[in-house]
């Protein structure tokens, strides 16, 4: 099995955040055009704008630095916060299921740590079929053994 580097989509995250980082200066300067809006108000929501743009734009990049790569002995996670490096002897179990939007996530189980991945990851059918791979070459526990498949 080549190893496979699987990065996180952020197009979730683009148009909430342009949506507000565009609408919210529009909106404001109208309604203090409308309103008498007293300088320490103004001076207050502009900061309030000016933090939420910060947190959006810090989510953007801790996004867009998320990778997964599968490889023959390991499965890594990268990302702008660190490395997390997991050997098959770490991995207790994975568990599959859909959440309630439909949207199927695998858990992998640590002692530490619980790890999620969904279809945020591009590109994911590749990413489940290595992560089953990885699983049954390591016989590694899972819900999916109890499944019928026709």
């Amino acid at each position: 099995m080549d190893d496979h580097d699987y990065v996180y989509k952020i197009r979730s995250l683009i148009y909430p955040g342009l949506i507000f980082l565009v609408f919210y200066p529009l909106g404001l300067g109208i309604f203090s055009l409308i309103t008498d809006f007293f300088r320490l108000e103004l001076i207050m929501l502009i900061l309030i704008y000016v933090v939420t743009a910060l947190i959006i734009f810090g989510l953007w990049i801790y996004a867009k630095s998320k990778h997964v790569i599968i490889e023959d002995e390991q499965i890594t996670f990268k990302s702008i916060l660190g490395e997390y490096i997991l050997e098959p002897s770490d991995v207790r179990r994975v568990v599959f299921y859909c959440d309630a939007r439909g949207q199927e996530i695998a858990q992998i189980s640590t002692r530490r740590k619980n790890f999620f991945l969904s279809e945020f990851y591009f590109p994911f059918p590749e990413l489940m079929t290595d992560l089953e791979g990885f699983i049954d070459k390591h016989a590694i526990r899972t819900n999916l053994a109890g499944r019928l498949s026709f």
